[in-house]
């Protein structure tokens, strides 16, 4: 079909830009999720950015498709499930900055935010989870096939162990060191979906040949 190629480039150019753009939002969500009085910044740009990494990191698994195409498919869902795990985890902001711009009582903010934490936030972390979980794996598929360089991979899985453990335990300078490893590799990825590059170390199929023809040699 001739309209293929242009639907697969389009697919790639979109994926390109929500990566980039989901990407570059990190920092500024952690900083607002830790400054005075920007509760709903860092929850309104909380739910774009996992929005936006959907379609880019589904990009990026469709590129596996070729060395690891289970494994393509695994890091599709996990990347699915873990963006919607933290998109949900970025409405709680909002949800307390609606309650303290109500002018709800701290003590009431207080009580809901602990109650909160004690049963929501636990049966949140399962799918939460899953989105470091998604780019550790994702960073094992870019190494395995060759898709991306090694060091791309390597930072890509450095920034998904950090993740966990800055936001789990709310620290913030680890948080952004995490969003910075994870930002280099999703940039890269981002710009290469954007310029249709041929991936590194994968080999481009050479077009199909034509069998040569029997030749008959007649005898004199």
């Amino acid at each position: 079909m001739e309209g293929t190629p242009l639907v697969n480039r389009l697919e790639e150019q979109v994926a390109g830009v929500c990566l980039i753009a989901g990407a570059v939002l990190l920092a500024p969500t952690t900083y607002f999720e830790y400054s005075e009085g920007r509760l709903f910044g860092a929850g309104a740009l909380g739910l774009v950015l996992y929005a936006l990494l959907v379609p880019g990191l589904l990009g990026v698994a469709r590129s596996l498709r070729q060395g690891a195409p289970r494994l393509s498919v695994v890091v599709g869902l996990l990347a699915t499930l873990g963006c919607v795990g933290g998109a949900v985890f970025q409405t709680a902001l909002l949800h307390e900055w609606a309650a303290r711009t109500a002018g709800t009582p701290e003590a009431m903010v207080a009580a809901i935010m602990a109650v909160t934490e004690g049963r929501v936030f636990p049966v949140l972390v399962i799918f939460g989870i899953l989105f470091p979980i998604a780019l550790l794996t994702l960073g094992v598929g870019l190494f395995r096939t060759g898709v991306a360089p090694t060091w791309l991979a390597a930072l890509l899985g450095i920034g998904a162990i950090a993740w966990p453990v800055g936001h789990i335990g709310s620290m913030q300078l680890v948080q952004h060191l995490a969003d910075a490893l994870v930002l280099v590799p999703l940039v890269w990825l981002g710009l290469r979906s954007l310029t249709n590059a041929t991936p590194q170390g994968v080999a481009v199929p050479a077009a199909t040949q034509a069998p040569p023809r029997n030749v008959r040699h007649t005898h004199s």
